[in-house]
């Protein structure tokens, strides 16, 4: 699964349709419709990337390898954006979503900085294996495309993405089930491809077929019911009574 550009591109194409269904889900407000959707698109952008990565990896410092890879570099550092938002939409807080957004904009916006400061600069001289002090690069690892990525302080760059894909739904009230549900995924992909391929890290992070799948179907529309939790019936007993 997802180990050809092929299937990268199925992928791909399968995302972009599942934006477009999240998108026009009626029901919903505009800004939740836009978080939901803009979630499936950005994962769907890295099967695109993966796509044209095939057929120049190896490729590194010129041309569409070097392009890819910067573009790959934007890609990660936006995680946070793109991630923490479309969780927030399952809360029963009405600031949650202002609140995650705000969160991840900051975020992403740090990312962001990081790529263009000195790559040598890194949290207590330790450079991550595939975001760090280093070429930027699309490379063939023993399965998949690989990433690796050059980047200021990648070791906070590296926490803080797992921090959006992973925990971030945690923070806010009734959302367990959805925090819940990617925090698995996100957990599984970020370790599975290493504990049963034996993969490096950059291969195994490219490797997120595995997660873009499960969090392309639970921000569609269909399974909306099943990831939001519905506050007790004491919790809005109190919330009525404190008004």
């Amino acid at each position: 699964m997802c180990f050809s550009a092929n299937m990268s591109l199925g992928l791909g194409l399968v995302g972009l349709a599942a934006t477009s269904v999240t998108y026009l889900d009626s029901s919903e407000p505009l800004w939740v419709r836009v978080a939901r959707a803009y979630a499936i698109f950005h994962f769907s952008l890295m099967e695109f990337i993966q796509y044209f990565a095939y057929p120049v990896v190896d490729q590194c410092g010129y041309g569409t390898n070097l392009f890819l890879s910067e573009l790959s570099t934007y890609h990660i550092s936006l995680q946070a954006l793109a991630i923490m938002p479309a969780l927030a939409t399952y809360s029963s807080d009405k600031m949650a979503l202002k609140k995650a957004t705000m969160i991840g904009a900051s975020l992403s916006g740090m990312f962001l900085i990081f790529n263009f400061l000195p790559q040598q600069w890194q949290l207590f001289e330790i450079a991550p294996n595939f975001i760090g002090d280093m070429v930027a690069c699309l490379f063939m690892g023993e399965y998949h495309v690989g990433y690796q990525i050059p980047s200021a302080f990648g070791l906070l760059v590296t926490h803080g993405s797992l921090f959006a894909l992973a925990i971030s739904g945690f923070l806010w009230k009734n959302n367990w089930k959805i925090a819940s549900y990617h925090f698995v995924g996100a957990m599984m992909t970020l370790f599975m491809p290493q504990w049963i391929f034996g993969v490096t890290t950059g291969e195994a992070a490219a490797m997120y077929c595995f997660y873009s799948i499960p969090i392309t179907i639970s921000f569609m529309p269909y399974f909306k019911k099943f990831f939001t939790v519905q506050p007790s019936p004491m919790n809005n007993e109190l919330a009525y009574k404190t008004e």
